[in-house]
């Protein structure tokens, strides 16, 4: 009978720690003196969900939405305000979407955003490649050779069973 009451009292538990949001990206174009809207789909969740920007200074409303149980995906809409202090900039983050049970986060998805602020008079800077590029130095090649010809001169004397002798 325990087994049971405790079954009833996790089972609910694990249905609420479940969450998906689609979709998983989103770019948007925000005036500094305006907003912009973004709309994503909840799936697989029911209770209060707390919407925020991780790494991109504006403001988003609704902070907390209230998701229905549903069998169907949830459609939610969300408003980026500009802030027009800030210049014009994109910002590379997140919305962060988390699930509230009890007063406490159940669960979590972070959406990857790209956010253009534009503000008027103000043309967006230059975009620098991301800073994804990589360039080794010339001992960093050296290094990898000698260990890479290291590996072939052991190798090969396995396979040959040549017998290195000391003197």
């Amino acid at each position: 009978m325990r087994k049971l009451i405790g079954l009833l009292v996790i089972i609910p538990l694990l249905l609420a720690a479940s969450l998906g949001i689609s979709p998983s990206y989103t770019e948007l174009e925000v005036p500094g003196n305006g907003s912009a809207t973004a709309n994503f789909q909840v799936h697989y969740f029911s209770g209060d969900l707390q919407v925020s920007l991780v790494d991109i200074p504006l403001r988003v409303e609704p902070e907390t939405i209230h998701i229905e149980s549903s069998n169907e995906p949830t459609n939610i809409q969300l408003t980026v305000y500009g802030n027009e202090t800030l210049g014009s900039q994109t910002y590379d983050g997140y919305v962060r979407f988390l699930g509230m049970s009890g007063g406490n986060v159940a669960v979590a998805v972070k959406v990857k955003a790209t956010v253009n602020h534009i503000v008027a008079g103000q043309p967006l800077p230059a975009q620098t490649g991301g800073g994804e590029s990589f360039a080794m130095p010339l001992w960093g090649w050296i290094v990898i050779g000698i260990v890479v010809l290291a590996v072939v001169i052991f190798a090969v004397s396995r396979v040959f069973h040549i017998e290195v002798r000391r003197r």
